[in-house]
C-alpha cells in the first residue's frame, strides 16, 4: 500500500515538474497572449506604491514581447531618447495611454505616437514628441504618470487616447509569489482556468464586462470622470492644448456594440471643454478579425494603428496652426 502511494506521489511530481520544460518548448512561441504579458510584466513593467499609479514601465528596458522590440528610455517611455527640451520652434506632443498607445504587439515605427509626429514632419511641420503609453492603465493612472513623467518634458499638447477599459477601477496588487514570477506553465494554466471560467459563464462575458463599468454608480467611471476634468484643468492651467481621441474595441465594428458609451464619454469630455474624436470612422469598414494582433488577442496591430493616426493628424493640424501664429512653434 505505500509503495503504492509513493509511486502515485512520485509520478504526479515528475509530471508537475515536466510541465515547465514542456511549457516553455511547445507553448512559448513568442505569440502566446498570456505568456508575452507575463514576460511584459517582468520584464519591462515594475511595482510604483504610489496608490494611484501601482505600476509603470523599467527605466531603459528591453524585451521582445508578440515577436515586437520593446525598448524604453531613462523616462520609462516606449521609443528612442529625446531631449528633456524640445527645439526652438518644436511643438511637442505627449501621447497618453494603455497598452493601445503603448502599441502591444506593434512594430515600434507603426505605432501610433510614430506614426502621427512621422506624418506631421513629412509635411513640414517642425514636431516631436513621447509615447507615455502603459500597458493595463486606467485614466487615474494616466494623469497621475503624466504629472509624474510627462510634465516635466513640456509638452505643448496633450494627446490622450481613451479605450473603454480605461473607466475600470485602479487594480488590486500583491506581491508575486514564486510560480507567477517565474513559471511559465503556471502562468499559462491559470490563464487558461480564467479563460475556461469565462466561456461556461462564470466570469461576465467581454460586451457585460464593459457594459458594467459604465453603470452610475460604479467608482472606476466615477474615478475616470474626475481624472478627465483634473487633465481638462492641468492642460487650462498651463496653456497645453489637449485633445481626447476615442479608439474602438474592435472585436465587433458593425454595428459597433458601445455607441452609447462612447456618447457618454464624449459628454463628459466636451463638458470639460476639450476636444472628443472618435477613431471608430478609421476601422469600421474592415474585417474586425484582421485588425488584431492575433486572432485570441484583439489588440489593435500595425494596420489598425497606422489607420487610426491617419485619422488623427488633421484634428492636430488646427492645434499646430495656433501655436504656430501665438508661439512660432510646430510651423
Amino acid at each position: 500500500m505505500l509503495k503504492n502511494i509513493l509511486l502515485i506521489v512520485g509520478v504526479t511530481l515528475v509530471c508537475l515538474l515536466s510541465l515547465e520544460p514542456l511549457t516553455r518548448l511547445f507553448l512559448d512561441t513568442g505569440k502566446l497572449y498570456e505568456l508575452e504579458m507575463w514576460k511584459y510584466a517582468t520584464r519591462v513593467k515594475e511595482r510604483d506604491y504610489r496608490p494611484d499609479i501601482g505600476h509603470r514601465h523599467r527605466a531603459n528596458a528591453h524585451a521582445v514581447l508578440m515577436a515586437e522590440d520593446v525598448r524604453t528610455d531613462s523616462h520609462g517611455f516606449r521609443g528612442p531618447e529625446i531631449p528633456a527640451k524640445a527645439a526652438p520652434g518644436v511643438a511637442r506632443i505627449a501621447f497618453v495611454g494603455d497598452s493601445i498607445m503603448m502599441g502591444w504587439g506593434v512594430a515600434e515605427k507603426d505605432t501610433m505616437p510614430v506614426q502621427v509626429l512621422g506624418a506631421l514632419q513629412a509635411q513640414g511641420r517642425k514636431v516631436d514628441g513621447f509615447n507615455l503609453g502603459v500597458g493595463n492603465y486606467n485614466t487615474l493612472q494616466e494623469y497621475a504618470s503624466y504629472k509624474d513623467k510627462g510634465a516635466a518634458m513640456k509638452p505643448d499638447i496633450i494627446v490622450i487616447g481613451y479605450f473603454i477599459n480605461d473607466a475600470e477601477p485602479m487594480p488590486t496588487y500583491h506581491d508575486s509569489d514564486w510560480l507567477e514570477a517565474h513559471s511559465e506553465a503556471w502562468v499559462t494554466l491559470t490563464y487558461r482556468i480564467d479563460t475556461l471560467m469565462r466561456a461556461t459563464g462564470e466570469a461576465p462575458d467581454w460586451k457585460k464586462y464593459y457594459r458594467d463599468l459604465y453603470l452610475p454608480d460604479r467608482p472606476g467611471w466615477k474615478q475616470t470622470q474626475k481624472s478627465l476634468a483634473d487633465f481638462a484643468k492641468l492642460a487650462h492651467d498651463q496653456g497645453i492644448k489637449i485633445i481626447v481621441f476615442n479608439i474602438p474595441e474592435i472585436r465587433q465594428l458593425k454595428p459597433y456594440p458601445f455607441a452609447d458609451i462612447t456618447d457618454k464619454v464624449r459628454k463628459v469630455v466636451e463638458a470639460q471643454d476639450m476636444k472628443f474624436v472618435d477613431l471608430l470612422p478609421s476601422l469600421e469598414n474592415f474585417d474586425p478579425s484582421t485588425l488584431w494582433v492575433t486572432v485570441p488577442d484583439p489588440h489593435p496591430n500595425g494596420k489598425a494603428e497606422i489607420a487610426m493616426s491617419r485619422q488623427m493628424v488633421p484634428e492636430l493640424i488646427p492645434m499646430l496652426d495656433e501655436l504656430c501664429r501665438s508661439q512660432g512653434k510646430g510651423c
